[in-house]
C-alpha cells in the first residue's frame, strides 16, 4: 500500500503528552491556524508551549489513538498569536514574567511583546505591577538569556531544545558558542543531556572533517559510556570497543590512535592479562571503584566479630526461625561482610527483624538502607526502624558534587544493612564501601533472581559468584506465602515454567492471573479495562494502588502509548501544564536532583500546574523550575527496570512480541515479585514462552568476582 503523501501545516504548540527528555520525540497537541486542534508526534519535543510550528510529514491512522501527523522535519518560529505569546511567556521563556504577568503584558502589547522586550524594555513599566525592580530583573535575565538564545538559534536546525541550550550556556557561559562551533565533542563529555550523536551533528554543521582525531576520541569514551550506562558493562574488551566505534564510522586505525591517546592522558585504562586474550579497557575511575570494592570487601570479611544468637532474639519478637534462617541470622552476627539471598516469601524481612532485635540486646548501632526511595520506606515499615536511601545516608553534598560521608568522615555505626542489594551498581557500592568504618558489618539482604543494577557492575551477582564472601541462602517458602498464586507463580518462572492463573492452580489465593492477548490493540484495551474496571471492582484504588509495568518504552505497548492511554482513562479532565501532565497525574523522577533531594525513582502525583509543575513526593510537595521539569515523566505505566526495589499492592504487567528483544526470566520474575497483594500478566502466548525459557541473562564484563576470589 502506498504510503501517504508528504503535506505541510502550520500550527500553534499548545502543549505536550510527552517529550523526551533529551529533546527529541514528542506526543503534541496543535492548534492550526482554522482553529483545530490535532496530534502529532516526531522530533519536537525541543519546542515550547506557544510556538508557531512549521512541519513537514504524513498523516496516519493509529488503531488506538486515531489521526495524528507524524512530523519529518519541524520548523520552530516566534509565537504569531497573542494566545501563543501568553503561553510561551507563562511557560517561563523571560524570567520574571510567570502566568499572570504574562497575561498583562500580552494585553498591553499583543504581538509585538517580544520587540518590545528587546527593544523597549522601558515600556514594561507601563503594565500594571510591574515597576523598577521587576523591570530590573526581566532586562538583567533577558540580557543574560541572550548567549542561550544565539547558541539556541544555532541549534535549532539540529532538533536541540531550549532546555539543553540553557545547560550549555550555563556550563561555558560567555565562550558557549565557541565552544559549540569549534569543539562540539566537548559537549558529550560535559553537558548533561548531550551523546555522542548530537555532538556529531553539530561538528558536522561546523564543517568539522569526519577524521578530525578528537572525534575519534569522543567516540571511544562515548561507546564505553553507553556500554557503563546501557548495558551495564564495568569495562570492554578492546576488540569490542574497537568494533563499536567503527560502527560509528572510525576506522581502525584511528581508533587505535585515539586509544593510545586517551590512555596516555589518563582517562582510559588498559589491564594486563593472559597472551591471546582481548585487554579490558576501562574508564579509568571505574577500574579504581573495582579494585577498591574487592580490596575493602575482602578487608571486612577477614574481620569476623563473634556474637552467637540467643534464643531470646526471636523469641523476643515472638518469631521462630527455620534452619536457613538461624544460619542467616548467625552469619550476619559474625562476619565482617554477609549476603542473605533467597526469592519470595523466604522470610528475607523476618531475617532483618531478628537481626536488628538482637543488636539492640547487644547495644549495638545499625544503620539500615537501600537503593531507592520506595524500597527505603518499605523497609522501614517493615521493621519499625529509620531507613533511608543510600545518597541520604551517605549525605550527598551537591555543591561539592560528592558524598560528606566517606574515610575521613565515615558513618557512626557497628552495622550497616542494606536491602534490596541486587540494584546495587559498582560506583554506589565503592561509596558505600569508603564510608564504612574499620570493624563495622556489613549485611547485603536481596534476591540474585531478579534484574541487576541499572549501573555497571553486577555487584550481588558477582558476590555471589566469588566464593569469599559469607552467603546464607533462604530457599524454604513459608505456609502462608506459599498459597499465594503471586509467589507460586514467580517461583515457576524462577525454574523455566510458565505462569498459570489462580482459577486453573489447585489451592492457590485468588491473586494472579494470565490474559492471553495476541493482538496489541486488543491487550491495550484489556488493559485499560483491568486498570478502571476490574482491579477497583476488587478494592483496589487505579490511582494509587495499581502499577502497570511493561519491559520497554516505545512500541504500541511501551510505557510511552500506555501512559498516553490511562491518561486519558483515568485523568481526562485534569489541568494541563508543562510537558502534557495533567493535575491528578501519577509521574516518575528519573535523574538524581540533589538541589531539590528528590532522586531517580522517586514517584509522586501531579496537585498543580498553575505557574509551573507542584508534585507531592508522597507528602512533600515541591514546585519545580522549567530544568528540573524535564527530569519527571508519567508513572502510570513504567518499565520493570524502572520498578525494582518498589511493591504495589496491584501490579499489571504487559508482555508483547513486541517487547521480544527485552524479553528475558528475570525481566519477568521481577515483574511478578513487584505485586503484594494481585497481579495480572497480559499478553500474547509467545511472549510468555520467550521470557520463561530465555534464561542467560545479557553478559557484563565485570572482574569483580575474580578479584574477590584472588586477592589483587
Amino acid at each position: 500500500m502506498a504510503s501517504p503523501p508528504v503535506e505541510r501545516i502550520e500550527a500553534e504548540l499548545v502543549g505536550f503528552t510527552f517529550q523526551a527528555p533529551d529533546g527529541g520525540f514528542g506526543v503534541a497537541r496543535l492548534r492550526l491556524e482554522a482553529g483545530a486542534e490535532v496530534i502529532a508526534v516526531g522530533p519536537l519535543a525541543h519546542a515550547t508551549a506557544g510556538q508557531h510550528l512549521l512541519l513537514s510529514g504524513r498523516w496516519t491512522d493509529h488503531p488506538a489513538y486515531g489521526r495524528r501527523f507524524k512530523a519529518e522535519q519541524v520548523l520552530i518560529d516566534d509565537p504569531r498569536t497573542e494566545r501563543g505569546l501568553e503561553r510561551y511567556l507563562a511557560g517561563g521563556a523571560v524570567k520574571g514574567l510567570g502566568p499572570e504577568f504574562a497575561r498583562r503584558v500580552v494585553a498591553a502589547f499583543g504581538t509585538r511583546t517580544l520587540d518590545i522586550i528587546e527593544s523597549e524594555p522601558h515600556r514594561l513599566l507601563e503594565v500594571e505591577g510591574i515597576g523598577q525592580k521587576r523591570l530590573a530583573l526581566i532586562r538583567e535575565n533577558w540580557e543574560t538569556d541572550r548567549a542561550s538564545r544565539a547558541v539556541f538559534a544555532s541549534l535549532r536546525g539540529l532538533g536541540v531544545g531550549q532546555a539543553l541550550a540553557n545547560r550549555i550556556v550555563e556550563k561555558y557561559g560567555k565562550d558557549a558558542l565557541s565552544v559549540v562551533t569549534r569543539q562540539p565533542y566537548r559537549l558529550a563529555a560535559e553537558v548533561r543531556g548531550v551523546g555522542f550523536r548530537t555532538a556529531d551533528q553539530i561538528a558536522r554543521q561546523a564543517g568539522l572533517p569526519m577524521d578530525d582525531p578528537e572525534r575519534a576520541e569522543a567516540a571511544l569514551l562515548h561507546v564505553l559510556r553507553e556500554a557503563e550506562g546501557s548495558q551495564g558493562h564495568s569495562f570492554l574488551p578492546e576488540d569490542e570497543l574497537l568494533g563499536r566505534a567503527a560502527r560509528l564510522d572510525v576506522p581502525p586505525p584511528a581508533a587505535a590512535d585515539a586509544l593510545a591517546t586517551l590512555l596516555g592522558r589518563g582517562l582510559l585504562h588498559a589491564e594486563d592479562v593472559a597472551p591471546g586474550t582481548p585487554r579490558p579497557i576501562w574508564d579509568t575511575q571505574s577500574l579504581l571503584a573495582e579494585r577498591f570494592v574487592a580490596e575493602r570487601l575482602l578487608q571486612l570479611a577477614a574481620a569476623p566479630r563473634p556474637a552467637a544468637l540467643t534464643s531470646a532474639d526471636p523469641g523476643a519478637l515472638g518469631l521462630t526461625l527455620n534452619a536457613d534462617q538461624q544460619a542467616a541470622v548467625e552469619a550476619a552476627l559474625t562476619h565482617g561482610v554477609c549476603v542473605v539471598t533467597g526469592g519470595p516469601g523466604t522470610g528475607k524481612t523476618t531475617i532483618v527483624r531478628v537481626l536488628l532485635a538482637a543488636a539492640a540486646r547487644r547495644k549495638e548501632a545499625w544503620l539500615l538502607a537501600a537503593p531507592t526511595g520506595r524500597a527505603a520506606r518499605r523497609l522501614a515499615e517493615a521493621t519499625g526502624h529509620d531507613g533511608r536511601t543510600l545518597h541520604r545516608l551517605l549525605e550527598w553534598n551537591p555543591r561539592l558534587g560528592r558524598f560528606t560521608r566517606d574515610r575521613g568522615q565515615p558513618l557512626e555505626a557497628d552495622g550497616v544493612l542494606v536491602d534490596e542489594a541486587s540494584m546495587l551498581d559498582l560506583r554506589l557500592m565503592a561509596s558505600l564501601l569508603d564510608a564504612l568504618p574499620d570493624g563495622c558489618r556489613l549485611v547485603l539482604v536481596g534476591d540474585a533472581d531478579q534484574l541487576p543494577s541499572v549501573g555497571a557492575g553486577q555487584v550481588l551477582a558477582d558476590l555471589l559468584a566469588a566464593g569469599t564472601i559469607p552467603v546464607a541462602t533462604l530457599r524454604e517458602v513459608y505456609r502462608q506465602a506459599a498459597d499465594s498464586g503471586i509467589v507460586r507463580n514467580a517461583w515457576r518462572v524462577h525454574q523455566g515454567e510458565l505462569p498459570t492463573s489462580s482459577d486453573r492452580d489447585e489451592g492457590a489465593r485468588p491473586d494472579f492471573f494470565v490474559l492471553p492477548r495476541e493482538d496489541a490493540a486488543d491487550a491495550l484495551s484489556t488493559v485499560l479495562k483491568v486498570v478502571t474496571q476490574n482491579l477497583p471492582r476488587r478494592g483496589f484504588d487505579p490511582h494509587t494502588e495499581v502499577q502497570v509495568l511493561t519491559p520497554m518504552h516505545s512500541g504500541p505497548l511501551g510505557t510511552v502509548a500506555l501512559n498516553e492511554a490511562l491518561q486519558a482513562a483515568l485523568v481526562p479532565d485534569g489541568a494541563r501544564g508543562p510537558r502534557g501532565l495533567r493535575v491528578g497525574d501519577r509521574v516518575l523522577q528519573t535523574r538524581n536532583d540533589y538541589d531539590l533531594d528528590i532522586f531517580n525513582g522517586d514517584t509522586g502525583r501531579v496537585v498543580a500546574v498553575d505557574g509551573g509543575l507542584t508534585i507531592d513526593f508522597e507528602g512533600r510537595t515541591l514546585t519545580l523550575p522549567p530544568d528540573s521539569q524535564d527530569d519527571l515523566e508519567p508513572a502510570w505505566a513504567m518499565s520493570i527496570h524502572k520498578s525494582q526495589g518498589s511493591e504495589y499492592p496491584a501490579v499489571v504487567v504487559v508482555l508483547h512480541r513486541s517487547h521480544r528483544i527485552m524479553l528475558r526470566r528475570n525481566l519477568l520474575y521481577t515483574a511478578i515479585t513487584r505485586a503484594r497483594r494481585f497481579c495480572v500478566v497480559i499478553g500474547d502466548a509467545g511472549a510468555l514462552r520467550t521470557a520463561v525459557s530465555t534464561h542467560a541473562a545479557d553478559r557484563r564484563y565485570t572482574r569483580l568476582a575474580e578479584r574477590l576470589t584472588v586477592p589483587a
